[in-house]
């Protein structure tokens, strides 16, 4: 897990100190993000010239997890941060973003017993980001996600660390 988030921030590093210096940055944002398993919204501050950076709520999910024998759905709330480097000047162009989640869930076991626990999510997505009008973004991303949870019940816990394709679509408005 160290290994993935230091090789994520390195290529961050490495994102931004290659890209061209640039005046001005782009404005901040407000978005929704709707992606495998989340609903979030989320405000996006620019750091540098082609890197941002995105705290958000969000609801968690896992439904989809026992369609692929995976694990239980846990269904909860949380918070996040997703740094993106953008290749384009304007905000447009490829981007890359991995992303950190953690949620306070809840989860029932087959036998009915219920259980409240922590579900980490991280992962990276790469995709093409768009200008849809004067003040709206639309991002498109897929790539991989690491799932964890670990809920406790009175029969014992419900625990899983299970890989996924994570899809976004994240609907931005300038501020």
């Amino acid at each position: 897990m160290r290994s993935l988030v230091a090789t994520l921030v390195t290529t961050l590093v490495w994102l931004t100190a290659t890209a061209a210096a640039e005046p001005a940055l782009r404005p901040q944002q407000l978005q929704l993000d709707l992606g495998t398993g989340v609903i979030g919204v989320g405000l996006e501050l620019p750091v540098a010239p082609h890197l941002a950076v995105q705290v958000e709520a969000t609801g968690f999910s896992t439904f989809f997890l026992p369609l692929v024998g995976g694990g239980v759905n846990v269904v909860g709330a949380g918070v996040g941060v997703r740094p993106t480097w953008i290749a384009g000047r304007d905000g447009r162009g490829l981007f890359v973003t991995p992303m950190f989640r953690l949620a306070y869930v809840g989860a029932e076991k087959e036998t009915g017993e219920h259980g409240h626990g922590l579900a980490i999510a991280t992962g990276l997505t790469v995709g093409q980001a768009f200008r849809v009008g004067q003040r709206l973004d639309l991002r498109l991303g897929f790539g991989g996600q690491l799932i964890h949870y670990d809920v406790r019940t009175a029969g014992g816990p419900l625990t899983a660390t299970v890989p996924f394709l994570a899809l976004e679509l994240v609907i931005g408005y300038r501020l």
